[in-house]
């Protein structure tokens, strides 16, 4: 079985989408998160930070403006492109990938919804089961998905999606009567909230809860150098067994869009790791820098197959996928 891992780049072939009012939406690169995020142009950049350091900077200030503003920003292009691709049923080199992997799984870096409201389109995935964890779901009225409805290709947020609400704790007793308490090690739970996109997930209505509410911006790791810590939260550890899981039952790992940078080492090194574990897997990379990516990971896990396919997801989509 084929398992794919998704960086930034799988999202540049969606194109972009301008509104009547000459508004623009895309889903961003690095530089355009530097004009976007911070109001930097990208030589603008101090000399010696990279973007994960400004994010880190705002944290370090209390300041959630960035995050919002990153926020607000993919969500926007989740509506007007993704949406926009789902309902018009043209053929692009995202169907045409769902098509010739049918089945396939996805374990993505990325926080948007573009796999997500594509695959529920085709009927390929579902909130329910989709996110590779049980998930709570509400339906509208007007519900007509079939009851025994399971998801064909699943999508593990690594870094969280700004559709998936968490909590970590439970709340046991009755509030009604004042006798409840919180029970910090209730495993954690995950309720869909798509917000603002819940047109695009129709049937699906938000999953509202209440003192376990957790905005969008604070439903991800933010892009900051030292993951680290924030990978041992319980959200992030059931994601990560259930990926595991999936590697340990697929012979290839192809990597699509996705660079490797060394600020996320500690994210991408548990899934090399399983791979390298097993003589029979391989690792194929899809990128423009592929090369250089592959070769960083080869000196460092010199047992582990890998293939550099130097292109991009449209420009490989034309080769009919070969690896």
């Amino acid at each position: 079985m084929v398992l794919f891992l998704i960086g930034a780049g799988f999202n540049i072939d969606a194109g972009s989408h301008r509104t009547s009012r000459g508004h623009e939406f895309r889903y961003p690169l690095i530089n355009d998160v530097a004009r976007l995020c911070f109001d930097l142009e990208p030589s603008n950049i101090p000399q010696g930070k990279s973007i994960e350091d400004l994010f880190a900077d705002g944290q370090d200030r209390s300041s959630s403006e960035p995050m919002k503003r990153l926020t607000d920003i993919l969500m926007d292009a989740d509506h007007f492109i993704a949406g926009s691709l789902a309902q018009s049923g043209a053929p692009t080199c995202y169907s045409r990938l769902f098509d010739r992997f049918v089945g396939s799984h996805y374990l993505t870096f990325n926080y948007d919804s573009l796999l997500e409201i594509l695959l529920l389109q085709r009927k390929q995935w579902f909130p329910d089961d989709g996110f590779g964890v049980p998930v709570q779901i509400e339906l509208t009225a007007e519900s007509i998905l079939s009851p025994d409805r399971q998801s064909t290709s699943k999508v593990l947020h690594l870094h969280g999606s700004l559709c998936l609400n968490f909590t970590e704790f439970d709340i046991q007793g009755n509030p009604a009567e004042d006798l409840a308490w919180l029970d910090p090690l209730a495993p954690t739970q995950f309720m869909f909230d798509p917000g603002c996109l819940t047109s695009d997930f129709f049937p699906y209505a938000r999953f509202r809860v209440g003192l376990q509410y957790i905005t969008a911006d604070n439903r991800v790791i933010a892009p900051v150098p030292n993951k680290g810590p924030l990978l041992v939260q319980g959200f992030t550890r059931a994601m990560y067994e259930s990926a595991r899981r999936l590697i340990m039952q697929s012979e290839t790992l192809i990597s699509v869009g996705y660079s490797f940078n060394h600020h996320d080492r500690d994210s991408f090194d548990p899934i090399l790791r399983v791979l390298d574990e097993s003589q029979d897997r391989m690792l194929i990379l899809v990128s423009p820098d592929a090369k250089e990516s592959a070769e960083r990971i080869v000196r460092r896990l010199p047992r582990l197959h890998v293939k550099a396919i130097a292109k991009t997801l449209k420009e490989w989509a034309t080769t009919g996928f070969f690896y």
